[in-house]
């Protein structure tokens, strides 16, 4: 009788164990709500590939939403909406210097080494480089980062004021296809192809990629709200971790890692989000820069090259300090 009680007391005390165990490890399951810069196209490939596996060895749950554009997402993870985001590093500086007093996001990744910021003219509209688009009508959504960079490189380029006229990211193609618009912004790889999607040849327009102008200012990085970083250091660390290392196997293997576009969107065309990735990645991922440094790397003194740069052309009133916006401590050392 007394050595049945003493089991029970074991096999209940093992039970209790193992709930205990379980709940522990529930626990530690940290849950993230990142917001994408675009929709989900060939670039976002090692993002959604990173929820196949990698954020879960990391003990994260990460919530994946298509974005609106690389400036949106400033805004949007600053009021912790988003804990986390990939936006555009010009836009965040913009965001820090007009509210001084809140706590703007940090970058802790750069993704795009350089902005993949471009300028398309159409040919036929009178314009044949971009010192001749003074007066000519350009259109883009108010959140795009080659608009929100727009007077930055049109110092560098000489464009002279243009008239600039709000237009839906799903139209702006279009309308520059039909001849609505002389010129338009917008990321180099997505507009590219979504002219081509319009039947619009490469022969029909320009293209300018701004960091040709000699713009060199970074592009889109991940962003990680203040206040979840400061609560969720390790989370943090995990995701850059978890990311970084979908990003490695996505260079290596495009066309595996782009299947994941096709379950995110099923209407996607897999060889062309593939043309798309790779135009991302050879000329705005694997840069020169980057191909010394390592992938991911933010290198300070830049920023605080980025931060003059951007709040001398904007016109702003109030400059962020480098380390309010940016820290390199928590990119893997492997390149």
């Amino acid at each position: 009788m007394r050595r049945s009680f003493l089991h029970h007391i074991a096999a209940l005390f093992w039970a209790s164990s193992i709930l205990l165990l379980a709940s522990q490890a529930t626990a530690q399951v940290t849950p993230i709500k990142f917001l994408n810069d675009w929709r989900w196209e060939g670039p976002a490939a090692p993002l959604l590939l990173a929820n196949k596996g990698y954020f879960q060895k990391e003990n994260l749950s990460v919530s994946l939403t298509p974005g609106t554009g690389s400036g949106a997402t400033v805004a949007k993870v600053a009021s912790g909406e988003f804990d986390m985001g990939l936006g555009d590093f010009s836009a965040l500086i913009e965001y820090a210097s007009k509210n001084p007093t809140a706590a703007s996001p940090v970058a802790v990744y750069m993704l795009y080494e350089r902005t993949p910021s471009a300028l398309f003219i159409r040919k036929g509209s009178g314009a044949n480089k971009p010192s001749e688009l003074a007066g000519k009508k350009m259109g883009a959504p108010v959140f795009d980062g080659g608009r929100k960079l727009w007077p930055l490189y049109s110092t560098m380029a000489n464009t002279g004021e243009v008239k600039w006229e709000n237009v839906d990211a799903a139209k702006r193609e279009e309308f520059f296809a039909k001849g609505q618009l002389d010129g338009i912004t917008g990321f180099y790889f997505t507009t590219m192809l979504n002219l081509e999607r319009q039947g619009m040849s490469g022969s029909a327009y320009t293209v300018y990629p701004f960091h040709e102008a000699g713009l060199r200012v970074y592009g889109n990085a991940i962003l990680v709200n203040a206040k979840f970083l400061n609560e969720q250091p390790k989370a943090v660390a995990g995701f850059v971790r978890a990311y970084h290392a979908a990003l490695k196997s996505a260079l290596k293997d495009t066309r595996e890692a782009v299947k994941t576009v096709k379950e995110a969107d099923p209407t996607a065309d897999e060889q062309f989000e593939w043309r798309r990735a790779r135009l991302a990645f050879d000329t705005f991922v694997t840069t020169p820069t980057v191909q010394d440094s390592g992938l991911g790397v933010i290198d300070m003194k830049r920023v605080q090259g980025n931060i003059d740069a951007v709040v001398g052309a904007f016109k702003l009133t109030s400059k962020p300090k480098a380390e309010a916006i940016a820290r390199a401590d928590m990119v893997p050392t492997t390149k």
